[in-house]
């Protein structure tokens, strides 16, 4: 008998369970949970306690306030202060020995720079222009009625029908005794109020003043330590953040910055422009009020598309009652002074800033300014094209997932997409090819 060779019977092992249980998705199920109940809870405690939050954030604000007035202060000067320390810079670093001493020098000499050249504009305009601009708007009221007798007279001196000219005397006459009562029944009461308010009310006046030096210290240590606190913010974004998350954000609030500093900037050095060109033209061709129509024409032109029209009227109607015949020349001055501002001075300073279309200029206008009123309209276009930046990163976003292409003039005469190819196609649109074509060039 042949030698049997020993099979051995494999037993299976009993299978052992799986105590490594993965437990990411639960715990991220349970922290969205727990931030959303959250949420919940603090909107409806902030709605059943609003008197209570109030209070809380009065005081919390009236804490901050110095610390806000100094970074905003800071954010305004910083391109003044960037522009001083690199021709100081350039000028003293080459010669200079200690490289880090003199860098932390510039730095100061440039902040306090910037500084005063602020103080010097806000004594400036405080002591020298807001004084005149209320002494003419008082003697624009006080002289309105014989302002307004000297207009008719000069308008029945035309020849015109009898008709036309009581119309006109009966709508003037109407309109400069509604102003002339406004001013004195109103307005002054109301300046007298707001007089009484702020004699009572010191303490405040001193607190706010306090705020505003403060703030003004604030804005020096901020200029000094910019890079510090801005590499402070990036170290806890990604200590937080995943690193593609914290990439994002740090690339939305630079676009951020580039569209509010480059507008706002921009605008405030334009709208100063046009309101120097203004006084200097007015002044040469002998307008009346030359100061105050300036200083309407420079502030409403912050306001973009709708900032020179508003700005205008109100102008060319104080003109026109005085001197019917400068009245005119405004006319034509004021469109010269906005053809200019609009084709060669503002695209100058302002560039592309925003990245929007006149439409989605005119539309957030309108928006802005029909829910948070005059200060809607100064910040309505530069926050409307951060939301428009945001929403365009998010479709692009979500259009990359999918395949698709991006570009906006892509889409105009797209009828489907193939699921397959993912390829935009335009059956039916055969007469636009050339144009799809042209436009993806």
């Amino acid at each position: 008998m042949g030698e049997q060779k020993e099979v051995k019977q494999q037993v299976p092992e009993p299978e052992k369970k799986n105590s490594d249980w993965n437990l990411r998705p639960y715990l991220a199920l349970g922290a969205v949970t727990f931030l959303v109940f959250c949420c919940c809870m603090a909107v409806v405690f902030v709605i059943f306690k609003y008197e209570s939050v109030k209070r809380v954030w009065d005081v919390v604000a009236g804490v901050l306030q110095p610390i806000v007035i100094g970074a905003v202060l800071a954010y305004l000067l910083n391109p003044l202060m960037r522009r001083t320390e690199t021709l100081l810079s350039k000028a003293i670093l080459p010669k200079a020995k200690n490289q880090e001493k003199t860098k932390k020098t510039i730095r100061t000499i440039a902040s306090v720079f910037a500084l005063l050249v602020f103080l010097l504009v806000v004594v400036f305009v405080f002591y020298l222009i807001v004084p005149a601009v209320i002494e003419s708007i008082t003697n624009l009221v006080n002289s309105m009625s014989d302002k307004v007798d000297e207009f008719i007279d000069w308008y029945n001196s035309l020849g015109a029908t009898e008709r036309a000219p009581k119309l006109w005397e009966t709508y003037l006459l109407e309109a400069s005794a509604y102003i002339e009562k406004w001013f004195n029944e109103s307005m002054v009461p109301e300046l007298k109020n707001y007089a009484s308010t702020i004699t009572e009310g010191v303490i405040g006046v001193f607190v706010l003043l306090k705020n505003v030096l403060v703030g003004l210290i604030v804005s020096i240590y901020v200029l000094m330590e910019k890079e510090h606190f801005e590499g402070l913010a990036k170290k806890i974004l990604f200590a937080i953040l995943p690193t593609r998350q914290s990439n994002n954000a740090i690339q939305i609030v630079h676009k951020v910055d580039q569209i509010f500093g480059g507008f706002i900037m921009g605008k405030l050095i334009d709208s100063a422009i046009i309101g120097a060109l203004c006084f200097v033209g007015c002044a040469i061709l002998r307008m009346p009020y030359t100061l105050l129509v300036s200083v309407i024409i420079g502030i409403t032109n912050i306001i973009p598309f709708f900032g020179p029209l508003i700005g205008a009227i109100p102008c060319i109607l104080i003109i026109t009652i005085t001197d019917p015949l400068h009245g005119l020349y405004f006319i034509i001055f004021v469109l010269v002074l906005q053809q200019l501002d609009g084709n060669v001075i503002g695209p100058k300073i302002l560039g592309d800033s925003t990245g929007l279309s006149s439409f989605w200029v005119i539309f957030a206008i309108l928006v802005s300014g029909g829910l948070f009123g005059f200060a809607g309209m100064l910040i309505g276009v530069p926050a409307f094209a951060v939301i428009y930046y945001l929403i365009q990163r998010f479709i692009a976003y979500l259009l990359g997932r999918r395949k698709l292409p991006t570009e906006t003039m892509d889409y105009t005469y797209v009828t489907h997409v193939d699921t397959k190819t993912r390829e935009l196609k335009s059956d039916g649109w055969a007469h636009h090819e050339p144009y799809r074509k042209k436009s993806k060039k």
